[in-house]
C-alpha cells in the first residue's frame, strides 16, 4: 500500500498489509471496531488485541522513506513491550492512533 506524505485519511474498509514486524514477517492490521479489537496477522498466527490493552501507539517517519513510518502499540509498562510494526502508510498513522487511543489521547 503506497504511502503517502501530508495526507491524513481514515482508515480503509479492508485490513492495511504489506507491513513488516520486527522479524521481518509480513503484517496485517485488521480493525475489529465493533469487538473494540485490533488484529495483528502473520503468515503464521493472529494476535487479537484489545484496543484498551494498549498503552500507547508511537510513530516515526522513516528516514529517506518519510511516506512511511514505523510504528509501535505498547502492549505493557516497559518499552520492552512494545510490538513495533515498519513500513506503515504514512497517510494512516493517525487513524490508527486515534482508533485504539481515542482523539486527543496521544
Amino acid at each position: 500500500m503506497p504511502g503517502i506524505v501530508g495526507v491524513k485519511e481514515r482508515l480503509p474498509a479492508q485490513p492495511l498489509s504489506g507491513m513488516i514486524n520486527k522479524h521481518g514477517g509480513k503484517v496485517r492490521l485488521t480493525f475489529k471496531l465493533e469487538d473494540d479489537q485490533v488484529w495483528l496477522s502473520t503468515k503464521e498466527r493472529t494476535e487479537k488485541i484489545m484496543m484498551g490493552s494498549i498503552r500507547s501507539v508511537v510513530s516515526e517517519p522513516i528516514k529517506g522513506h518519510e511516506n512511511y513510518h514505523m510504528l509501535a502499540f505498547q502492549l505493557g509498562t516497559t518499552e520492552l513491550s512494545r510490538y513495533w510494526i515498519y513500513w506503515v502508510p504514512a497517510q494512516y498513522v493517525d487513524a490508527i492512533k486515534d482508533t485504539i487511543l481515542g482523539k486527543w489521547q496521544y
